[in-house]
């Protein structure tokens, strides 16, 4: 009975064995993979669906530059084929931060970026024109072997609408830790709390599209602190207090201009911040770097006019939460410009507004790229700044912002109290009166307008 037994455990054990030996060993998962993140599993691609069955009726659409479906917490693009190839601007910002990481507002990144169909996947790739070629010249064959662009996700094709249009699920790109949209090295974190982070919403609009995503960053290693600054992030060094921070980063993605804007040379002579690239096709015997000023893209409505409104006018927004009583000094502080325009030739060519509040017009934004914002900022800096974001490729400015610290008026009443203190009577007593303040604000404010377009900040 015994012997019996132990055969028949023994014939058992050699039939799983030998059925194990015969099943193909499960692959090992890639990073990433096609669920949304980076990269693409080195297996077969997902099949799409059909389009009934992904995008259901219960579905939220909403139609812009792509069409936005949210599915429950998934969201997905259905790009236009028109739209796929296309250059768009991708600007990250940290909408709303932790203390003593910078502030609201404060710029991450930008990227021109492509969406490309290759197959039954589409892929988010960035663009690079630090070096270029004029595509006619045999020349750039060789730029473009050398400058290929990278691929910051791929997303496997869920499903194709009637038109053929790809349908790809894009949650994970604003939920999860994407390095080039990423704010945890602006942090000092280590890694992201995927249980701890969302999508709050995803707004198409004619032009753009505007995402915004809640984010919850670690940091459990022991890392040190990350340089704050940056374009918008504040000055000195910032990092997180203690081992959590959720911050609300805010991702707009612009198209660019179809026609690009004729660029302009910079001349040494004339302070302009720049936008540099190597072009490899002009005709010096020896490649030069090629430097195009940042400026305004100011067409005169009436080409034939001495002086003629702008076809399109440069606007500024002041930041809803500014002190009610500085917003008209800022609103001077901007439009005094005017003048100088007027003898370029353009009447009313620069405007300020009042931003709306979020309860006159819940979809306004001030991290939309679109709109440059005068931003007041609850901090102790004595300063002000001017970062801009230009289309690498013509050097134009699509947006502007300034950036108020709260502080500034500290460093505007020492000024004055030093140096036109014995003048003026109303600098010899403390606080100044609130006109006066605001006077100087008015000049705070159009000196860091100038900064964008102008290399020095003063």
């Amino acid at each position: 009975m015994k012997r019996s037994l132990s055969f028949v455990l023994l014939s058992l054990f050699a039939a799983a064995f030998l059925a194990a030996q015969d099943e193909p060993p499960a692959p090992a998962p890639q990073g990433g993979g096609f669920g949304g993140g980076r990269g693409a599993n080195a297996g077969a691609i997902p099949e799409p669906q059909p389009y009934e069955r992904v995008i259901t009726k219960d579905a939220k659409t909403s139609k812009g530059l792509f069409t936005v479906h949210q599915v429950k917490e998934r969201y997905y693009y259905e790009i236009p084929k028109t739209e796929l190839g296309k250059d768009f601007l991708w600007n990250s910002q940290i909408a709303r931060t932790a203390v003593g990481v910078g502030y609201g507002g404060g710029q991450l990144t930008d990227r021109v970026v492509r969406w490309e169909l290759m197959g039954n996947r589409v892929l988010l790739e960035e663009v690079n024109f630090s070096v270029v070629a004029d595509p006619t010249q045999p020349i750039a064959m060789a730029v473009k072997a050398a400058n290929n662009d990278s691929i910051i996700m791929a997303f496997p094709v869920a499903a194709f609408a009637k038109d053929g249009a790809p349908v790809v699920e894009v949650t994970r790109l604003f939920s999860t830790d994407v390095p080039e949209f990423s704010a945890r090295q602006r942090l000092g974190a280590s890694a992201v709390d995927a249980t701890r982070s969302f999508v709050d919403h995803i707004h198409p609009f004619p032009d753009n599209i505007e995402a915004e995503a809640t984010i919850t960053y670690t940091n459990t290693g022991g890392r040190g602190a990350a340089a704050g600054g940056g374009r918008g992030g504040g000055l000195g060094v910032t990092t997180m207090r203690g081992s959590t921070a959720t911050v609300v980063l805010h991702h707009s993605m612009v198209r660019l201009p179809e026609k690009p804007m004729t660029p302009r040379l910079f001349d040494e002579r004339v302070g302009y911040f720049t936008t540099n690239t190597m072009d490899y096709s002009r005709n010096e015997y020896t490649t030069k770097e090629t430097r195009y000023i940042a400026r305004w893209r100011l067409e005169k409505k009436d080409p034939n006019a001495a002086v003629s409104e702008p076809v399109k006018p440069i606007v500024y927004y002041i930041d809803a939460a500014t002190p009610t009583k500085w917003v008209p000094w800022l609103i001077k502080g901007v439009e005094d410009w005017n003048v100088a325009f007027e003898a370029a030739g353009f009447k009313n060519a620069i405007i300020a507004k009042k931003a709306p509040t979020p309860q006159e017009d819940p979809e306004w934004s001030p991290e939309d790229v679109r709109h440059s914002v005068i931003r007041w900022l609850p901090s102790t800096v004595e300063n002000a700044s001017g970062p801009h974001i230009s289309d690498p490729r013509t050097g134009e400015i699509l947006n502007a912002d300034i950036q108020f610290y709260h502080n500034v008026m500290t460093l505007a009443r020492d000024w004055y109290f030093v140096q036109v203190g014995p003048l003026d009577p109303r600098a010899q007593k403390l606080p100044l009166p609130d006109d006066l303040m605001g006077r100087l604000l008015e000049y705070v404010c159009a000196t860091k307008w100038a900064t964008p377009w102008a290399s020095s900040t003063t």
